[in-house]
């Protein structure tokens, strides 16, 4: 495949480049200056006509030169033409790049991203016992608590952009529409019912009506009531009664006959079960669920009401006031030196780092979920990353894929040309030394 270069620039590079990239040239000048001293070697041995010592010279620098130029071959054909020339078998790794993508990614994937192998992981780094290590540092809650103040508070600057402002209620509105509002209604008081839990409901209420029953303003305002309903309705009674008995007086009298008669009503509705009140409030809760789950007229009288009030101009006004007020809020908030906000998200954070640390078997929860989330994911994203992998090395020039294998392993190549050299120069010796030797064997 061909690339565009300027499609692809030069990759950017880790700190550590420049260094390895003059080690590297080091390396090469090393290796390229110990073969240029075997040729001078080899050219003085020649001149002293390879006689005495020079022979042992002239074979250490001859074998040398070989093993050196063999392995400047070798290393230089792993990433380009030797010399420029198209000889075979060279420009390995450039020739061979889509291999090398290709097997490159299937060997991590399945090798470092295989299920057990990330489920093993995880349970080596106990995650949930790092996060509650984690939190109880105070700067790591502090840190945490800026970073997600931060993306609230950008977040809700976006409120202020009219054209977001109607996009999102949009979106909102067209999610609420595909809400079965009646059916939504009806499951959560099916779920409220179950195991007569609306009647613990009925009895807070009752409590709560009570003790409303009791307050001494209460009865100021149902003795006020009274008296302006007797007064409006009865004018010539209440005018007569008036006469009799101070007006305040007799209001106040029914309002505390009344409260007293609401107590007892309600008294005997908490202690008996059976009360006919309490089989009325089962039956008309029965009666709402099925109508809210199967009478169509009533789901669409349910559905109009939802999307009249999901439309209505003082609702979507009502949502933007509360934003503005909210971003208000929070800039105020978090320009002040003493943020209540950070201080109570810090504080949370903290407390859920202890909570996490004390619980095991929230802990343990926790690593199961994120093991089995592991096996359910892995196979997807494995395959994914793999091929984003593969791609990412087609798409490499490959003039940057060679200098980054060189700059990778070149130096470490750069000792094999060395080695080649010298060990090439030890065999040539012994290869003389053998040469000598054979005649007085025979």
């Amino acid at each position: 495949m061909t690339t565009n270069p300027e499609q692809f620039p030069e990759l950017p590079l880790n700190p550590r480049t420049p260094a390895r990239r003059r080690s590297l040239q080091n390396m090469r000048r090393g290796a390229l200056a110990l073969l240029v001293l075997a040729l001078l070697l080899f050219i003085l041995s020649a001149i002293r006509d390879f006689q005495g010592i020079w022979a042992w010279t002239g074979a250490f620098a001859e074998a040398a030169m070989v093993g050196g130029l063999a392995d400047w071959f070798a290393v230089v054909a792993l990433f380009r033409h030797p010399l420029g020339l198209p000889i075979p078998h060279t420009a390995i790794l450039p020739r061979n790049k889509a291999r090398l993508a290709k097997r490159l990614s299937g060997f991590i994937r399945d090798h470092f991203l295989e299920s057990e192998a990330i489920v093993r992981l995880l349970r080596r780094a106990d995650p949930a016992a790092w996060l509650a290590q984690w939190l109880a540092q105070p700067e790591s809650s502090e840190l945490l608590t800026r970073q997600l103040l931060t993306l609230l508070q950008k977040a809700l600057a976006l409120s202020d952009d009219a054209e977001l402002r109607k996009a999102l209620r949009g979106a909102l509105g067209r999610q609420l529409q595909r809400v079965d509002g009646a059916r939504w209604i009806g499951s959560i008081l099916a779920l409220l019912t179950e195991d007569h839990r609306h009647q613990a409901l009925l009895d807070d209420g009752i409590q709560r009506l009570r003790q409303w029953l009791d307050g001494e303003d209460t009865r100021s305002l149902l003795a006020e009531h009274i008296a302006a309903i007797l007064k409006r309705a009865y004018p010539t009674l209440f005018a007569w009664m008036s006469t009799l008995m101070d007006p305040a007086t007799l209001s106040d009298n029914l309002a505390r006959n009344l409260v007293k008669a609401a107590h007892q009503l309600l008294q005997e509705i908490e202690d008996d079960p059976e009360h006919p009140r309490r089989l009325a409030f089962d039956r008309w809760m029965a009666e709402a669920i099925e109508r809210l789950q199967t009478d169509g007229p009533f789901q669409e009288r349910i559905r109009r009401w939802q999307q009249g009030l999901i439309a209505h101009p003082a609702v979507q006004e009502y949502a933007d006031g509360v934003l503005r007020d909210l971003r208000s809020w929070l800039d105020r908030d978090l320009q002040s030196p003493d943020s209540r906000l950070q201080h109570h998200v810090q504080e949370l954070a903290a407390q859920l780092g202890a909570f996490l640390g004390e619980q095991a078997v929230l802990r343990e929860a926790i690593n199961t979920y994120l093991e089995s989330s592991v096996r359910r994911l892995a196979p997807a994203v494995r395959d994914g990353l793999a091929q984003h992998i593969e791609k990412t090395i087609l798409d490499w020039p490959e003039k940057d894929l060679i200098r980054l294998l060189e700059e990778g392993v070149g130096t470490d190549l750069q000792y094999i040309r060395v080695n080649g050299t010298l060990v090439g120069g030890v065999v040539g010796v012994l290869i003389h030394a053998l040469a000598l030797a054979v005649p007085f064997i025979i």
